[in-house]
C-alpha cells in the first residue's frame, strides 16, 4: 500500500502536465506551422553575486553550479516574506550553439519573466537592458548577426534588489510578499520564418500585432468571431501570402474557416482582419470552460510559414447594477475567490508549469470562480490553466500602494500595463484588469 502512495504521488505531475497544453510567446504550438519551438531551460550556470566579467566569453565558469530554469537564487524552507531571502546580482551563463534546424529563420529568445533588472549579453557584448520582473522580454539573436551553427555564450545579470525607479518599486520590507531572484520562468528559443506573425508585445501597437481576437453579438444562437492577425516580412524581397485562419472546435475539427491573401513589400507590417460567424455557439463559463481553437497559418502556396493555435472561450461578461453579474444574458449569482501570489517554499517564484495548473485545479475545487493575482501579472501557465478549469482572473499591473512622481516612472507603469493587456487579451478568463 505504501508503494502505490508512493507511486501516485510521483505520477500526480505528470497527470497533471498531461491535461494541460504550454503556450509559447502566446501561442500553442500548431503542427506542421514552420514556427520551431526549443525548450531553452536546461543547462545554465549560476552565481549568486556580483563577479566582474561574468560576461566575458573567456570566463571561467566551470566551477558555478548548474541550473535549469525556471530557477530560484536560493532554497528557502518558508514564504520568505520580511526580507529573508536574498536581494542582490544573480548571473547566469549558457553556452549554446544554434541548431542547424533553425537555417533560414528568424531566432530569438523568449524569456517568460526574470525577477527585478536585467542585463543581458551575447558573445561578451551587451544587447539588451529589461526593467520589471514579471512581463516577458525578447532577444533577438539574428538581428545580432549570429546564424545556425555557430557557437555562442549567453549571460544574463538579474537583480532583484530594492529599486524605486521601475514598478513594483516599494520597497520590500513593507511588503507581504518577496521579490524571490533570477530567471524563474521559462526561457523559449523561437524560430520564425522571415514573413510571419507579429509579437504583440514587440509590434507595440494600439489594439494590434500578433494574433487579437474579439466578439461581437454574443448569444446562445450566434456569435460573430473577429480575428486580427498582424504579418511582418523582415527579408529583402517582396512577398505575397495567404493568411488563413480556422476556427477549430475542441477536438480540433473545423467549424469555420477564411483565408486572405496579402502583399508585403521588404520590412511591412500588415493586419489581416477577418469575421468568422459561430451558430449555435458552445458558450464558455466557470461552469462549462469550453475553449474553441483558433489555428492561424501564413501560406505561400502550399507552404505553410508560420503559425500557432490560439485558444479561446466565446462568452459575454456584464455588470448590471443591482442585478450584479450577468454571463451570456443570465444572472451569474455571487462571484467567490480569492488572491493568489506565485510563490511558494524553497522554490520561491519558480514554480513549473504543472504547479501552475495544479494551483489552479485546486482554487477551482474549493469553489472558487474568480481569482486576482496579487500584485502582478502571473506565469501564461496559470493563465492557460484559469482558461482551461473554469476561472475568471483580475489580472493587476505590477505594484502596490507605492507611486514615484519621476514621468519616467510614470511610463514605465503604462508600458507594464500595455504590455500586460497584449499578452493576456485573447483570455476568456481575463475579466478585468
Amino acid at each position: 500500500m505504501k508503494k502505490l502512495f508512493i507511486l501516485l504521488v510521483c505520477l500526480l505531475p505528470m497527470l497533471a502536465q498531461a491535461q494541460m497544453e504550454t503556450s509559447v510567446a502566446g501561442f500553442i504550438p500548431l503542427s506542421g506551422s514552420g514556427r520551431i519551438v526549443y525548450n531553452f531551460n536546461p543547462g545554465w550556470r549560476f552565481h549568486r553575486g556580483d563577479i566582474k566579467g561574468a560576461e566575458a566569453v573567456q570566463f571561467d565558469d566551470t566551477a558555478w553550479q548548474v541550473v535549469s530554469t525556471p530557477h530560484s537564487v536560493e532554497l528557502m524552507p518558508a514564504e520568505a516574506s520580511g526580507c529573508r531571502n536574498y536581494q542582490g546580482v544573480a548571473w547566469y551563463r549558457k553556452h549554446f550553439v544554434i541548431p542547424q534546424g533553425m537555417r533560414g529563420k528568424e531566432v530569438s529568445l523568449h524569456f517568460e519573466a526574470a525577477m527585478g533588472k536585467q542585463v543581458v549579453y551575447l558573445n561578451g557584448r551587451k544587447v539588451q537592458e529589461h526593467l520589471g520582473g514579471y512581463l516577458p522580454f525578447t532577444v533577438q539573436l539574428t538581428e545580432q548577426g549570429v546564424q545556425p551553427g555557430d557557437s555562442c555564450l549567453l549571460a544574463v545579470m538579474t537583480d532583484n534588489s530594492d529599486d524605486k525607479n521601475f514598478p513594483p518599486g516599494k520597497r520590500q520590507y513593507t511588503l507581504d510578499f518577496a521579490y524571490h531572484g533570477g530567471v524563474y520562468r521559462d526561457v523559449w528559443m523561437i524560430g520564425k520564418s522571415s514573413v510571419a506573425i507579429t509579437d504583440a508585445l514587440e509590434a507595440d501597437k494600439v489594439a494590434g500585432g500578433g494574433v487579437f481576437v474579439h466578439f461581437d453579438h454574443i448569444s446562445e444562437k450566434k456569435a460573430d468571431v473577429y480575428v486580427n492577425t498582424e504579418v511582418h516580412n523582415s527579408g529583402k524581397q517582396a512577398r505575397s501570402v495567404t493568411v488563413e485562419t480556422i476556427l477549430a472546435d475542441a477536438g480540433d475539427a473545423p467549424v469555420r474557416r477564411a483565408s486572405q491573401q496579402v502583399k508585403l513589400q521588404p520590412g511591412e507590417s500588415k493586419t489581416v482582419r477577418q469575421q468568422l460567424t459561430v451558430r449555435n455557439p458552445e458558450l464558455w463559463s466557470p461552469d462549462s470552460p469550453y475553449l474553441y481553437r483558433i489555428q492561424s497559418r501564413v501560406k505561400a502556396g502550399r507552404e505553410t510559414l508560420d503559425g500557432g493555435v490560439t485558444r479561446v472561450g466565446i462568452r459575454k461578461a456584464e455588470f448590471k447594477e443591482q442585478d450584479g453579474f450577468w454571463l451570456n444574458d443570465k444572472p451569474f449569482g455571487q462571484l467567490v475567490g480569492a488572491n493568489r501570489h506565485q510563490d511558494f517554499a524553497y522554490v520561491g517564484n519558480a514554480l513549473p508549469n504543472s504547479q501552475q495548473w495544479r494551483d489552479a485545479k485546486r482554487l477551482r475545487d474549493a469553489g472558487c470562480t474568480i481569482i486576482r493575482v496579487a500584485h502582478y501579472p502571473q506565469d501564461p501557465a496559470f493563465m492557460d490553466a484559469c482558461d482551461e478549469l473554469g476561472l475568471f482572473v483580475i489580472v493587476a499591473t505590477p505594484g502596490w500602494q507605492y507611486w514615484n512622481k519621476d514621468p519616467e516612472f510614470a511610463k514605465l507603469v503604462h508600458k507594464n500595463t500595455r504590455e500586460m493587456i497584449r499578452r493576456d487579451r485573447n483570455h476568456p478568463s481575463v475579466l478585468m484588469w
